[in-house]
């Protein structure tokens, strides 16, 4: 797997801050970190929290989503190439 490095720009801590405020909201904690792609302007976000074990893939994505809309127009939602949301035990790569 890539090394994922946490998001140096005020976009990308500003994405962090909204999901993990977002989730937080709805009593998940949970680890958001980001990775730029290189070469372009888009970011790559992986989201962990033990509770995703209880929420099938599609849960997950809708509520970080909704979270994103909420807090950020169509633009700025284009430059997120992708959110991965694992619980730890996934992110690991364990069955």
């Amino acid at each position: 797997m890539a090394t994922v490095k946490k998001g140096k720009t005020g976009f990308a801590e500003k994405l962090s801050h909204s999901i993990r405020e977002g989730l937080k909201i709805a009593g998940i904690t949970a680890k958001v970190d980001t990775e730029p792609l290189a070469g372009t302007k888009l970011l790559r976000v992986y989201v962990t929290s033990p509770a995703f074990e209880h929420l099938n893939p599609s849960e997950r994505q809708d509520l970080i989503w909704r979270i994103v809309g909420f807090d950020f127009n169509r633009d700025e939602q284009l430059r997120i190439s992708m959110i991965l949301a694992l619980s730890p035990r996934e992110m690991k790569g364990a069955a």
